[in-house]
């Protein structure tokens, strides 16, 4: 009976956070991204051209079937599809918040800590068709899959040992791999596929949690190879059937990417204002990277690269700018407003949130890997031409994080003293990244496109 009472009270966490996203309403109506998503799912059921729709040939082939329940409600009864998209991201929400993020920090019933602060920052996302509740949903199911402790021992008398640190042991256990634990690697892999298809710009989160299973795992980690090759599938079937170029991307990746390398190299971040009166582009950019790239633009990975080495030290200043910049967040997120009327009210909560989860991630063993993979978001937002909405993973991981300081084993149960050094490294931390960001959205350009011209005329 006890039992069965402490797991209704975890999940009454989940349930509020379902019950508050969706109080919250649809969205009025869908634009721009939101709109070619949804009109992607939409052409499933109306006989549309959905590769033209959905304009898959820069996008995965999985993402029109991510609103396709709703786009069949919009179908079925007109106007219903806005409601149907809110549920269904409330559901990712609730998920989200109430059981990956306290499972992944081995704190289950801190659920109570992460159900809140999971609203505060991702259910603004929950009325649009967009792709960032869907794919940070199956980029941390693979990490709940990955770095799951192995299923107890069937003997009781002989229990596993505790779960060590992996840069401090190297292997997460010895011995040969279980049936359940074989199953969650190739499913981890699966979802990481999955999560690459809808949103690219998670490679190199999910590279760098590859680096940890190979590490943990050793040999294992082949089940986590097989599945991410099983989640790749979707993408290589359509690309051969529409007789592309083989291959687990869409056709069109390697022009984007050269596209978003032009940009990511003077742009510090870029916003879609909502609703917009004029052109609804908002750049913020670094005159000084500007300068240094016109007339030579990046349009490429490798070019990207070539102008930040060559113009060091002012692009690492640039990069953390790009960083800081995606943490200064308003009541607006996912869109936002025009610089000059934009307040970034949420700017404060959303960095004390990463830097007490960051920090609680570093000292704690045994989860220093949630700050391995924030270093993966992180180089993935200075390598793009980063939207505000691409640092909801790093700010969910940290909501992770934050977990960490609950309960006896966490900050709370430790020494006066050491509370307050954690506490004051936090606010150091959060001072200067919000520092950092101011810097970074200190040169708006006016709405409308950007060129380097421009910028670094804004000087």
């Amino acid at each position: 009976m006890l039992e069965r009472q402490g797991h209704l009270v975890r999940w009454w966490p989940a349930a509020a956070l379902l019950a508050a996203t969706v109080a919250q309403g649809p969205a009025g109506g869908f634009v721009y991204d939101a709109a070619h998503y949804f009109d992607g799912s939409l052409a499933l059921f109306t006989g549309a051209d959905t590769v033209r729709v959905g304009d898959l040939d820069f996008r995965g082939a999985l993402t029109p079937l991510v609103y396709a329940p709703a786009a069949l409600a919009e179908h079925l009864v007109t106007g219903a599809g806005r409601y149907a998209v809110l549920l269904e991201n409330a559901l990712l929400v609730a998920l989200v918040g109430g059981f990956l993020l306290p499972r992944i920090a081995a704190r289950p019933a801190a659920v109570w800590v992460c159900a809140p602060l999971t609203w505060l920052v991702a259910a603004r996302f929950a009325p649009f068709p967009l792709m960032d509740l869907p794919a940070v949903a199956a980029f941390l199911t693979a990490v709940w899959l990955a770095l799951r402790p192995d299923p107890p021992r069937s003997d009781p008398l002989r229990p596993d040992p505790p779960r060590p640190d992996p840069l401090r042991s190297g292997l997460l256990r010895s011995g040969p791999l279980r049936f359940g634990t074989a199953w969650c690697l190739g499913l981890a892999g699966v979802a990481a596929g999955a999560t690459v298809n809808l949103r690219p710009a998670y490679l190199l989160p999910l590279a760098a949690l590859g680096g940890i299973v190979v590490v943990t795992r050793r040999r294992s980690a082949l089940w986590f190879a097989a599945g991410v090759v099983a989640g790749s599938l979707p993408q290589v079937t359509f690309n051969a059937l529409r007789g592309s170029v083989p291959g687990p991307t869409p056709p069109g990746t390697a022009d984007l990417a050269g596209f978003q390398a032009g940009y990511a190299s003077y742009i510090v971040r870029y916003d879609t204002i909502e609703p917009a009166v004029g052109a609804p582009q908002q750049f913020y950019c670094d005159p000084s990277m500007a300068a240094a790239v016109d007339g030579r633009l990046a349009a490429s990975t490798g070019g990207l690269v070539r102008a930040l080495l060559t113009n060091l030290p002012e692009s690492a200043l640039f990069l953390a700018e790009k960083v800081a910049a995606a943490l200064a967040w308003s009541w607006s997120t996912p869109y936002s407003a025009a610089a000059s009327a934009e307040h970034y009210e949420l700017t404060v909560p959303v960095v004390l949130i990463v830097a007490t989860g960051i920090v609680a991630a570093c000292r704690t063993p045994g989860a220093r890997t949630l700050a391995i993979l924030a270093a993966g978001v992180c180089a993935s937002l200075m390598t793009s031409a980063t939207e505000t909405r691409f640092a909801l993973p790093l700010v969910l991981l940290a909501v992770a994080g934050c977990a960490l300081v609950t309960g006896p084993a966490g900050v709370a149960g430790e020494s006066r003293p050491r509370v307050i050094r954690f506490v004051a490294v936090v606010l150091v931390l959060a001072a200067a990244v919000a520092a950092v960001a101011a810097l970074g959205v200190a040169h708006p350009l006016p709405p409308g496109p950007a060129t380097p011209a421009v910028c670094a005329a804004n000087g």
